[in-house]
């Protein structure tokens, strides 16, 4: 089904919200005016204006959208209680990672142009969505420090550690053109990645 299609079948608040994603990562914050949003999702331009009171108002509207729709992250914490296995832990966050953000690269685009503008609204998916990832794991690396399995290390260093691991490599693959030259196994990927984390963590 064609993406005009696709829109079709959205309400207007969603329409405006899908649009503006696009122009917004493509364009930045800046560079996109409430005109040409509406005028690619054909609606009037007076519309945008009566569900967003301002262009700042649709901006926080598309990342509490794209918070609302990532998925439990506290389902890879929960496979430690289903099989005690630390490994399985920390491949099954690192696999949703990858899932999450090679599925919507446009997301990942519109939150560095929001950086690179110095839009503050741009704080709001860091102050929110990744720093509720970085408490998951670092109470779960607290409490297994805890447990005596990992060095007595700094907890939150080292969740920022793994995620940062991760993410670097996707914004390499996905913004800087990498996927376009060698496409990357995820898989091994995910195995290297945790392979080295854990063996450099536990006692």
């Amino acid at each position: 089904m064609s993406i005009l299609k696709e829109k079709e079948k959205l309400s207007t608040r969603d329409k405006i919200l899908e649009t503006a994603i696009e122009l917004f990562a493509n364009k930045g914050f800046s560079g996109t005016t409430t005109k040409e949003i509406a005028d690619e999702a054909s609606v009037n331009e007076a519309l945008i204006f009566r569900h967003f009171s301002t262009k700042s108002d649709l901006y926080a509207a598309i990342i509490e959208k794209k918070i609302q729709e990532e998925p439990d992250m506290l389902i890879p914490l929960k496979k430690f209680n289903e099989t005690g296995d630390d490994r399985e832990v920390f491949k099954s966050l690192a696999i949703r990672m990858f899932e999450n953000c090679g599925a919507d690269t446009t997301f990942l685009r519109l939150l560095h142009f929001s950086a690179l503008e110095g839009h503050e609204l741009s704080e709001m998916f860091f102050d929110t969505y990744v720093d509720y990832v970085n408490k998951l794991l670092f109470d779960y690396i607290q409490t297994r420090i805890k447990d005596g399995a990992f060095k007595d290390i700094d907890p939150l260093l080292s969740a920022k550690a793994f995620i940062g691991m991760v993410i670097n490599f996707i914004i390499v693959q996905e913004l800087f053109g990498q996927k376009k030259r060698k496409k990357a196994n995820n898989n091994q990927v995910v195995e290297t990645f945790v392979t080295l984390f854990l063996e450099g963590i536990k006692k």
